[in-house]
């Protein structure tokens, strides 16, 4: 053969053998189509891991025969093709925390899917934006799985949580204003006070309760600028007070005071911190409400016990009066202008400290309802030269009056 012939015979050989490979060749060499996110995206390819829309989250892409082959290569998502008829499939939760997961585009021209909304985690997460006792408490606006999530928009403690606006105790807190009387240690002792620990005071020239008769003030109009009534209703008092003590009358016109043991109560205006007592003794006829309270006293004087006012003030007798029996009222021989100097006293209910007996004390009506006390069947007054506790400067005056002395002597 010719060198030409062996030539041509060679090129011949060679294209039947490459008409036999071409024939051998599969599909899955022609070119891919797009596909909206391949087959079920994963380790290995088509979509790619990146189409996974968080840890634990349903993937990106969903089975769909007509979408195409994402390719061969890991993460390949090839070229052209077709979306297929779901586009990126459901793209599921968002997983663990994640937003809406990594997602990623499925494929040139694909749909990444939903990308889920939140899942767990939330938007807040638990804690929420305030935490245990904040504006939301435990659990925030969103916290775990949902919209309020655990203790939801206010979570554990409310609005104002644990000890806030309103907290535990309240607005008032422990102890707050819960009385409308009080107990305040003063220079004085113990002394009952307003609500707001201001202290009450008696006035001597009134005339208190009694059973069936209101009290009568004599503070009335310019007094009350200085000497403020009291009205703490309803009644509550803290412990060493008895609410049975306590009252309450009409003075006019729906005007409502406080008493106590009868007295009407009234308040100092130059008392202007808790445990002040500037009016005690003011005018000697103004004193503080004490605990104990009595509506006698036993003080002692340069002459001995003296039987006294609740206020601390001697009590005289007058020797040209006429005693009460058991049968018969006294007669007093003390009247006009004697009362002037020589006031009546009547206190009531009859409360006597240790050292004297109630059952000695009385009284008896002078006329028009004015009461007075007597003791041993004696009427009783008071001495207005007398202007402090201990006084008994009307001793022997007029060689007619005698203080109350315990034990009790007729001179």
């Amino acid at each position: 053969m010719s060198k030409r012939h062996w030539l041509l015979a060679l090129v011949a050989g060679l294209g039947l053998v490459a008409v036999q490979a071409c024939g051998e060749t599969d599909d899955s060499a022609s070119p891919p189509s797009a596909g909206s996110a391949g087959m079920t995206p994963g380790t290995g390819g088509h979509s790619g891991n990146s189409s996974q829309a968080g840890t634990g989250a349903v993937v990106a892409g969903a089975m769909n025969e007509n979408a195409g082959q994402a390719g061969e290569g890991t993460g390949d998502a090839g070229s052209a093709g077709e979306a297929g008829t779901t586009s990126g499939g459901h793209g599921g939760t968002a997983g663990t925390g994640g937003t809406a997961g990594t997602g990623g585009t499925a494929g040139t021209g694909g749909k990444a899917g939903a990308g889920g909304t939140a899942g767990l985690g939330g938007s807040a997460g638990t804690g929420g934006k305030a935490g245990a006792g904040g504006t939301a408490g435990t659990g925030g606006t969103a916290g775990v799985s949902g919209t309020s999530g655990v203790g939801g928009t206010a979570g554990v403690g409310g609005t104002a949580g644990v000890g806030g606006t309103a907290g535990v105790g309240g607005t008032a807190g422990a102890g707050g204003a819960s009385t409308t009387f009080t107990l305040k240690t003063t220079t004085l002792g113990q002394v009952i006070s307003t609500a707001s620990g201001f202290s009450l005071y008696v006035l001597k020239t009134d005339t208190p309760a009694t059973s069936t008769v209101p009290p009568v003030t004599t503070c009335i109009t310019t007094c009350l600028n200085t000497w403020p009534i009291y009205y703490g209703n309803p009644v509550s008092v803290p412990v060493g007070l008895l609410a049975s003590d306590f009252g309450s009358y009409d003075r006019g016109g729906g005007v409502m005071q406080s008493t106590y043991k009868g007295w009407p109560l009234y308040t100092y205006a130059p008392d202007t911190a808790v445990g002040n007592v500037k009016g005690e003794a003011v005018g000697s006829k103004w004193y503080t409400a004490k605990v104990p309270f009595t509506a006698f006293t036993l003080q002692t004087t340069t002459l001995g016990p003296v039987i006294a006012t609740v206020s601390g003030f001697s009590l005289y007798f007058l020797k040209t009066d006429t005693p009460a029996t058991s049968t018969v009222a006294p007669v007093s021989t003390c009247t006009g202008g004697c009362l002037t100097a020589w006031p009546i006293y009547y206190g009531t209910p009859v409360s006597v400290p240790v050292g004297l007996l109630a059952s000695d004390f009385g009284s008896y009506d002078r006329g028009s309802g004015v009461l007075q006390t007597t003791y041993k069947g004696w009427p009783l007054y008071t001495y207005a030269g007398d202007s402090a506790v201990g006084n008994v400067n009307g001793e022997g005056s007029g060689s007619v009056w005698y203080t109350a002395k315990s034990p009790f002597v007729v001179p």
